[in-house]
């Protein structure tokens, strides 16, 4: 994984010590609501998602960046390859943000950033994500960074005893930007 940088942000691949970081944007009960994440996650569970990051990594299968504020160093979440197949040439890719951060299009920045990386030096021809029916927010984000919304997987996610539908986005190496 390499170090990244935008116009605002620094994204530098996560290491066993960003769990503190990592375990503040988990710990925000809006987080969890369209994903799989627990409500609120013990230490424990955000250092184990913390070193499955490095070890993913290692092992070239995914991994993850700390975004922060290239001004102030704050930490503003963390975006993840959380799957890569070399042999298909895609990978799947999951992002968190500390609420205090939304809407201020930090998201999508880190999001095309990770993209043309993904696609451009990793040689990724196809990347993946999923969001959930009702996620507006997150929906933008994929679109702004050239993600299409490929369709809707009907009842496939079951979180907190309920089923919803799960939305899958996909963009290409030769995609453009919409």
């Amino acid at each position: 994984m390499a170090n990244l940088e935008t116009d605002r942000l620094k994204l530098s691949p996560v290491r066993p010590e960003d769990w503190e970081a990592y375990h503040t944007v988990l710990s925000a009960p809006e987080i969890s609501e369209y994903t799989d994440l627990p409500r609120k996650p013990s230490e424990k569970r955000t250092k184990a998602l913390v070193n499955w990051m490095v070890r993913a990594a290692q092992k070239s299968k995914g991994g993850g960046w700390m975004v922060r504020d290239s001004r102030t160093g704050a930490v503003l979440g963390c975006i993840r390859l959380n799957s890569i197949s070399r042999q298909a040439s895609f990978a799947v890719v999951g992002y968190e943000y500390d609420k205090r951060y939304w809407g201020k299009g930090y998201a999508t920045e880190a999001l095309i950033a990770v993209t043309n990386h993904c696609h451009k030096n990793m040689r990724l021809y196809r990347l993946e994500a999923w969001t959930l029916a009702g996620n507006a927010a997150s929906d933008r984000v994929l679109q702004k960074a050239g993600f299409r919304l490929e369709g809707t997987q009907r009842q496939k996610m079951i979180l907190r005893g309920q089923r919803f539908d799960q939305r899958l986005f996909g963009r290409l190496a030769g995609d453009c930007l919409a």
